[in-house]
């Protein structure tokens, strides 16, 4: 297990302890302000997506030199959530604060494609690489406060500022890679599907994308009847920083990616349906893009230990539909 990862999974233990310990805070606030409560949630579910990593064949353009696409088909976690907030959204205006953390189960998640434009004459596809993907580690945390507004007896309005970290890390392993000949004049011939193929056995390629955004958001939330409930939610951001870091195993060459800005939307909604006062089950559906970020690249020679920044932007993106079934219970601030 690598050091990275055994940091990462320290900081998932930290924040659940952070979310446990506010609890005597909360059950405080139940008392003194009763139309508040706290809630928490254990939940289960996938993501079903796709990560990219990209070269840009010249700085400050978009022509792809490589594209290497990392699935998450399907990613399955488990998770908690906790949330503060009125206890009767259509009665009362209030403070608001949430926070979940899900953990990925490390599975196969798809496969991993590379494709390079190798040429420098002709824009034509010359490399192509396809190996089986997993999920070595996967952690995404969010973390929200904001103010909820009483419209009706049956909506309320919600706006808030969120912070989300995303963590995922894959393993390309076994596969084939097709690559095509050089010409007389040095230059690669076009791929195509009748290339032969080169067959691999055993871990080929790792790669890990760490995703830091901040972003505003608004949800509204409408009583349907007197135990359902819908809410919907969607944030926009270009405030994103991402983290990245790509080990060719064969060749031992190590690519570091230090990216910013670009475009981050989540979208989506929340169905709950209260079996009780204090317990509801809750259907989440979600969806979370982002594109445009670019950066630098530095190249390590993991024989010689040498470092150098490479001539090429890099880029990163992701995009994930987000399904999830939780049961809901009112910890403090019960009716």
């Amino acid at each position: 297990m690598s050091h990275s990862i055994i940091i990462i999974r320290k900081i998932g233990i930290l924040v659940s302890i952070f979310f446990l310990s506010f609890a005597p805070a909360f059950a405080q606030a139940g008392g003194a302000l009763g139309r508040y409560s706290f809630s928490l949630s254990p939940l289960f579910g996938f993501l079903y997506g796709q990560a990219e990593e990209l070269v840009y064949r010249y700085p400050g353009q978009n022509p792809l030199l490589s594209e290497l696409l990392w699935d998450l088909k399907p990613l399955f976690y488990v998770g908690l959530a906790a949330d503060f907030g009125p206890r009767d959204p259509f009665q009362d205006d209030g403070i608001i604060a949430a926070g979940s953390i899900k953990f990925g189960l490390p599975f196969r998640s798809g496969t991993h494609e590379n494709r390079d434009w190798l040429n420098p004459q002709e824009n034509w596809l010359t490399h192509f690489s396809r190996h089986d993907v997993y999920v070595q580690s996967a952690i995404l945390l969010d973390v929200s406060a904001g103010y909820s507004w009483r419209l009706t007896d049956f909506l309320a309005l919600r706006a808030f500022a969120e912070f989300s970290f995303m963590h995922f890390s894959w393993s390309g392993e076994n596969g084939f890679v097709q690559y095509a000949q050089r010409d007389a004049a040095g230059n690669f011939q076009r791929w195509d599907r009748s290339l032969p193929r080169t067959h691999l056995h055993g871990m080929v390629i790792r790669y890990s994308q760490n995703w830091f955004i901040l972003s505003p958001g608004f949800s509204l939330k409408w009583r349907m009847h007197q135990r359902i409930s819908l809410e919907g939610h969607f944030s926009y951001t270009p405030l994103i920083f991402c983290a990245a870091r790509d080990d060719h195993l064969l060749r031992r060459i190590t690519f570091w990616d230090y990216l910013a800005f670009g475009h981050y939307i989540n979208g989506g909604g929340r169905f709950l349906f209260s079996l009780k006062d204090n317990l509801d089950i809750a259907f989440s559906l979600s969806y979370r893009h982002i594109t445009g970020t670019r950066g630098r690249t530095y190249v390590q020679d993991n024989e010689t230990g040498q470092t150098t920044r490479g001539a090429n932007d890099a880029g990163a993106g992701f995009s994930a539909l987000d399904i999830s079934l939780a049961a809901r219970m009112r910890v403090f601030g019960r009716n």
